[in-house]
């Protein structure tokens, strides 16, 4: 069964896709940028406002933080990797996912910095 999610982000409807998807007890959320107010030029709030967005999406998926075993995360500049990473160590410090970060010319707005999407699976009880 498959079931969709979304989050009133501004691109779903326009690019036709949804925040979250869950196929049994596989979650994947997609790219997730800063929202609102959190688009300031500071990579570290970008990209932690990005995964909270990402826990409230695996959450109303059934997920937590805790299930995700894998994450990519795009950055405009390399140089500030290590601001991203300390946002994901904060958030991901025991959890330890596989994860991957790549630089990229740009991503849906010329404000973001950061990009994150992240794969969950649920374990069964």
């Amino acid at each position: 069964m498959r079931q969709t999610f979304g989050s009133g982000g501004p691109f779903e409807d326009m690019y036709g896709y949804s925040r979250a998807v869950r196929v049994g007890n596989h979650v994947m959320v997609s790219g997730t940028c800063a929202r609102d107010d959190a688009v300031v030029p500071d990579a570290y709030a970008q990209a932690l406002d990005a995964l909270h967005t990402i826990g409230r999406a695996l959450a109303e998926a059934g997920a937590q933080l805790g299930d995700v075993v894998r994450t990519v995360t795009y950055v405009t500049d390399m140089r500030d990797m290590e601001k991203v990473a300390a946002a994901h160590r904060e958030v991901f410090q025991d959890i330890r996912p596989a994860a991957t970060i790549v630089e990229v010319s740009a991503l849906a707005d010329k404000h973001y910095l950061v990009e994150i999407q992240a794969d969950a699976v649920i374990e069964q009880p």
